[in-house]
């Protein structure tokens, strides 16, 4: 490729310009793809070599063909169809002398072909033959395509024809590369990407396949740059460009022996698709979060319904006034002493939150648009569920879309709505909550997590996460936003990355509104560059990425690889199961008060399996080389001539408590060690680990029963420390009495170090 001036981007510019004429021209004769032959003249406007061609539509035009023009001594000739992306396979891609016969025979041959396998025949490509080595890592596949989250999405991987095998063989997280547009900035950053996969260390020259670089890295990255800045120009969120390049596939990238780069076989899509979102005002979302009036919309005046109990959580907390809460009911005059409209117009102020609770219907929807087109309130919490998860009501969650983006060009951009079919909100700094549960079914009285703000897609997913974790977990915020026709997971980032309050954002993603993933890569970029951590877990991981394209491509990635390459590369951290949620939670809240020196670990257990198990799952993490000193204690306090002192300690189920605790104290102590699994398999004589009983003398309320002694260790602790208590229910009880101290306690080993790894790993800069 040429590599002068790529990036000047008013040049770029008048590039694009070019390209997009001949879009056009395509969309205008009824077509959705590009021939070969127009791809080639794209790509070569770009800089990129691409072989001697010409297209053939009929037997006569081979005749006009100057064989002159193709170097070397033969030619490629290719079908030309819409119908089969994969020709090689099919044995749609013939090597031809430079004849004019032998030409005209492949195209009467491929011609048959295409109506064997029932396909359109639009013509055969011929091409110059560039010499090729068809071996790994020569052959590449470089693509772009238009993600439903993220818009312009690069990949990069091994090519030619097995390029669905080398997936196969491969590790998934080697076998691509991914990237957004937005972060292809830096090259130092692409080439740092480029050398986690699979193949760019071979073309780098640093394995035993190559010892010598088989090209300048230069080149792939600036190829890799040139098309990411090509689908960012013709996506459908560009206002400059009226064409939208849905899929370009080049495969193979071609690197020849004296290490250029040649385009062989090519792939495009095109539309005419636009997007022109509509976000609400992050100053309304900023209202919703610590507003200062509610209206609601639905609380009974003679019985518990969702609209009473969410008027009684308001009430409780507190935080907005009880004479700035207001009522919609058509008989009452006042509901639990709030006043009570029968009309909306009779409202007497300026409402933040308007929260909405009556199930979608017409009667509703007529309600909803009234409210949206007069501007009742700044913002709407639509509890009500009913809308686009049921085929009834997505016509009317239609409606209010079309409602909310008509207001949003109102002056004062109309009104945020968060919902449909939400949980509501649970606002510390607001001091409110909106959650249709009475407090006695869900307490939030977890003492942990105030720098934690949870924002999940589902409700039922917060409420199971705060009644696993209700001894120990209680968030700043507790945000739901169920169908997000309006505000956005993205939104809610926005609006409180400037809270410097909040450390840890914990979400729950199901999916993203259309394109609004390139605002989310932007913004998690930002939060975690000031240092804070996000954890997301995203479900319906299985939906196929691109189900009609039939490109590599879309074989070799689906909407959950990309989502997680990208995340990743921004240092999100993605949990890949609910359990890891939760304990990642636990590692993040609970150890926020102390920072790790190092990775070397210290592990001590009273069973020798689960050293072995702590130690298979290290990950990042190293065994620490216990001091003489260190070595010394631990000897003087674990049962003699049975036990050999090294990492991970095993300290036989003969050890007790008082001894137990002080060996923990030893390798905390220990300058070489940076954090401790403190493991415990709890049915042992010697371990004081159960509440009092007629049946025994053990108490876990005695001082130095094993949950105080652990207890006690972990306060003084100036390292990350977990716990792991494998144990059946009968040993809760010690396990709620050292959750509640601030301990993370995990009753599986494996899950212990492995939560404990990722806290280390993002610790340790």
């Amino acid at each position: 490729m040429e590599t002068n001036s790529m990036n000047e981007r008013q040049r770029g510019n008048i590039r694009y310009a070019t390209i997009e004429g001949m879009l056009q021209t395509v969309l205008e004769e009824g077509r959705a793809f590009l021939y070969e032959h127009e791809i080639y003249a794209i790509l070569k406007s770009l800089g990129f070599n691409v072989p001697a061609a010409k297209f053939i539509r009929n037997e006569k035009e081979i005749e006009g063909i100057d064989l002159l023009a193709f170097p070397g001594e033969g030619v490629v000739c290719k079908m030309i169809s819409p119908d089969i992306a994969h020709r090689y396979e099919i044995g749609g891609v013939r090597f031809e002398r430079k004849d004019r016969d032998d030409i005209g025979i492949a195209f009467d041959e491929l011609k048959e072909l295409a109506k064997e396998k029932k396909a359109s025949f639009e013509g055969m490509l011929v091409a110059q033959r560039v010499e090729s080595v068809e071996k790994i890592p020569y052959q590449l596949l470089l693509s772009m395509r238009q993600d439903a989250s993220f818009g312009p999405v690069v990949f990069m991987g091994l090519g030619g024809v097995g390029t669905e095998i080398y997936k196969r063989a491969m590790k998934e997280e080697k076998n691509l590369f991914i990237e957004s547009p937005s972060a292809m900035d830096k090259n130092e950053t692409l080439e740092r990407e480029l050398e986690e996969t699979f193949f760019y260390p071979i073309i780098k020259g640093k394995t035993r396949i190559s010892t010598e670089p088989i090209i300048e890295s230069s080149l792939l990255i600036e190829a890799v740059k040139e098309i990411g800045n090509l689908g960012d120009y013709f996506s459908p969120v560009n206002a400059q460009s009226s064409v939208t390049i849905e899929e370009l596939e080049i495969n193979p990238l071609q690197i020849t022996q004296d290490g250029k780069l040649y385009v062989l076989d090519g792939l495009m899509r095109i539309s005419n698709k636009e997007f022109h979102s509509a976000n609400p005002p992050i100053e309304k979302v900023k209202r919703l979060l610590k507003p200062k009036s509610a209206l609601i919309i639905g609380a009974s005046a003679s019985k518990m319904n969702v609209g009473r109990i969410i008027l009684r959580n308001l009430l409780k907390e507190g935080g907005i006034e009880k004479n700035h809460i207001y009522l919609l009911h058509p008989k009452a005059s006042e509901i639990d002493g709030c006043k009570v409209v029968k009309e909306l117009d009779e409202v007497p102020e300026e409402i933040d939150m308007l929260v909405f609770t009556i199930p979608a219907d017409e009667t509703a929807m007529k309600m909803l648009e009234e409210i949206v087109d007069k501007g009742i309130a700044h913002t709407i919490t639509l509890i009500s569920g009913g809308f686009a998860e049921t085929e009834k009501g997505k016509s009317l969650e239609d409606r209010l879309r079309s409602a909310i983006v008509k207001a949003r060009k109102r002056p004062d951009g109309g009104v945020a709505v968060n919902g449909p079919n939400c949980m509501g909100i649970v606002s510390r700094p607001g001091g409110y909550n909106t959650f249709f549960l009475p407090e006695y079914k869900l307490p939030m009285r977890g003492p942990f997590g105030g720098r934690c703000a949870v924002v999940s897609q589902s409700g039922a997913y917060i409420v199971t996460l705060m009644s696993n974790l209700d001894r120990i977990f209680n968030p700043r915020y507790m945000i739901t936003y169920g169908n997000q026709i309006d505000i956005s997971v993205t939104d809610y980032l926005i609006a409180l990355e400037d809270d410097n309050k909040i450390d840890l954002f914990c979400l729950y993603l199901e999916g993203f509104k259309p394109f609004d993933g390139m605002r989310f890569l932007n913004v998690t970029r930002r939060i975690i560059e000031s240092g804070r951590k996000i954890i997301l877990y995203k479900a319906g991981r299985t939906e196929a990425g691109a189900k009609a394209v039939a490109s590599h491509t879309a074989s070799m990635s689906g909407n959950y690889e990309v989502l997680k390459k990208l995340l990743k590369q921004r240092g999100v951290i993605i949990a890949e199961s609910l359990d890891e949620m939760e304990d990642l939670l636990r590692v993040f809240s609970l150890l926020s008060h102390v920072k790790p020196g190092g990775k070397r670990i210290g592990i001590f257990s009273n069973a020798g399996f689960e050293c072995s198990v702590a130690a298979d799952n290290l990950g990042v993490l190293e065994l620490a080389q216990f001091s003489k000193q260190t070595k010394s204690k631990l000897s003087k306090l674990l049962p003699s001539g049975i036990i050999d002192i090294h990492n991970p300690v095993d300290a036989t189920p003969q050890t007790n408590a008082p001894n137990y605790g002080k060996s923990l104290e030893a390798i905390l102590e220990d300058d070489g060690v940076d954090c401790l699994l403190a493991a415990n398999v709890a049915p042992t004589p010697f371990m004081e680990n159960l509440p009092a009983s007629p049946e025994h003398d053990e108490d876990i309320e005695h001082e130095d029963s094993y949950p105080n002694v652990t207890i006690r260790v972990f306060k003084n602790a100036k390292k990350p420390m977990v716990v792991s208590l494998n144990s059946g229910p009968m040993y809760d009880p010690a396990v709620r009495m050292m959750e509640s101290a601030g301990v993370p306690v995990f009753r599986k080993v494996d899950r212990a170090i492995r939560a404990l790894e990722t806290f280390i790993e993002r610790s340790v800069e």
